[in-house]
């Protein structure tokens, strides 16, 4: 069973690639080009997906593909990413994981990989903090590295490299928390 919020990425990830969500009790389709607004999906998107989500779930579908949002949030089906793009698509949840169509069989030239890929939001200070984190992972094994040659006394333009690094990422940190 795909998860709403699976379901709503999978949306988010299409649309951004240009496609329309097809309302056809409303006989319209619905484009948005601004999908991402900060570290949120824009107030459109989440008006249509309120809208599309609830009520008009029975009707509403992406273009390209035959599965309602209704389909999709129901047992029956399971979000997965596509062999071909990697980009999220539907496919039933049994039997073998085949999906039944990838909506990226109508897009030209897709998968274009010097383009850019969907995205979700991102929370700017989490993401800092995964980085520096990761900067924090590579300065300690590079700190427990045996193979360094210069005594423990000794004190190294690596040491100032690494101590350089450490102070940025506070400062990137303390800007980052001030201006949020």
């Amino acid at each position: 069973m795909a998860s709403r919020t699976l379901v709503k990425t999978y949306l988010a990830q299409w649309m951004q690639m240009g496609k329309a969500v097809h309302l056809p009790q409303q006989n319209k389709e619905v484009y948005i080009h601004k999908i991402i607004q900060g570290e949120k999906y824009s107030p459109v998107f989440n008006k249509l997906w309120d809208e599309i989500s609830t009520a008009k779930a029975q009707e509403a579908y992406l273009n390209g593909t035959s599965q309602t949002i209704s389909d999709l949030l129901s047992n029956q089906w399971e979000i997965i990413p596509c062999a071909r793009c990697s980009l999220l698509v539907p496919c039933l949840d049994m039997g073998a994981r085949v999906p039944i169509s990838c909506p990226c069989d109508d897009l030209v030239g897709h998968p274009n990989l010097e383009s850019i890929a969907p995205r979700q939001p991102v929370k700017t200070l989490s993401h800092l903090d995964n980085l520096c984190d990761r900067l924090d992972q590579k300065l300690g094994k590079q700190d427990e590295d045996p193979n360094e040659n210069a005594s423990d006394s000794m004190y190294t333009s690596e040491d100032e490299d690494n101590q350089a690094i450490r102070n940025l990422r506070n400062s990137i940190l303390r800007l980052v928390k001030t201006t949020l």
